[in-house]
C-alpha cells in the first residue's frame, strides 16, 4: 500500500460555498472509477489550491496521479508527501470532499498560515492535515448526514440536482 499527497492551484471558479460544479465532476468520476483501481482518498479544496490524499497500489497511485496531473482545472500539479503504509486511512472512501472547516482554519493558524497554502507547508502539517481530514469526514458523515452540503453533492453525483 502506498500513500500520495499532492497539491494543485486551481484553475476554475468555484461558488461561494467553496463547491462548484467541477468539484462535483471530480468526485463523481473518481467515485466511478477509484474502485475499479482499489484506490480511495479525500480531496480538500481551499483558498485556490487542491490538496488531495491518494492510497492504494503503489503503481496504481502513481497512475492515477499522473493522470490527474495531467488535468486542465488545475496547474502547478506537486506532490508534497508520499510514503508506503501498511493500512490505508482512507480505504473506504473511493473519493471524498471535506469542506473547509474551521478546525482547519485552526491547524493552519496553529502552525503560523493566514491561508492555506500547501506548497509551504512542513511534512509534519501536512500529515497533521491528513489526519484532521479523515476525521472530519468521519463525523461529518456520522454524526451530519442531512449537512445541506453534503446532501447537495450526494444529490449531484447520484444525478440530481444539487440546488
Amino acid at each position: 500500500m502506498y500513500r500520495l499527497i499532492y497539491a494543485s492551484e486551481s484553475n476554475i471558479r468555484l461558488g461561494e460555498s467553496g463547491v462548484g460544479i467541477e468539484i462535483g465532476r471530480i468526485l463523481s468520476k473518481s467515485k466511478r472509477n477509484n474502485p475499479k483501481r482499489n484506490i480511495g482518498g479525500v480531496l480538500y479544496y481551499g483558498d485556490g489550491h487542491f490538496f488531495q490524499v491518494l492510497e492504494g497500489d503503489e503503481a496504481d497511485v502513481r497512475t492515477l496521479y499522473d493522470i490527474i496531473s495531467r488535468d486542465d482545472r488545475h496547474t502547478n500539479a506537486r506532490i508534497i508527501y508520499q510514503e508506503p503504509i501498511d493500512e490505508a486511512l482512507f480505504g473506504d472512501w473511493s473519493m471524498h470532499l471535506v469542506p473547509s472547516k474551521s478546525e482547519i482554519r485552526s491547524l493552519l493558524s496553529q502552525n503560523g498560515f493566514e491561508r492555506f497554502t500547501p506548497f509551504e507547508f512542513s511534512p509534519h502539517l501536512v500529515r497533521d492535515l491528513m489526519l484532521l481530514l479523515s476525521q472530519n469526514g468521519q463525523v461529518r458523515t456520522q454524526q451530519n448526514p442531512n449537512n445541506s452540503l453534503l446532501s447537495s453533492l450526494k444529490r449531484f453525483i447520484s444525478g440530481g440536482s444539487a440546488a
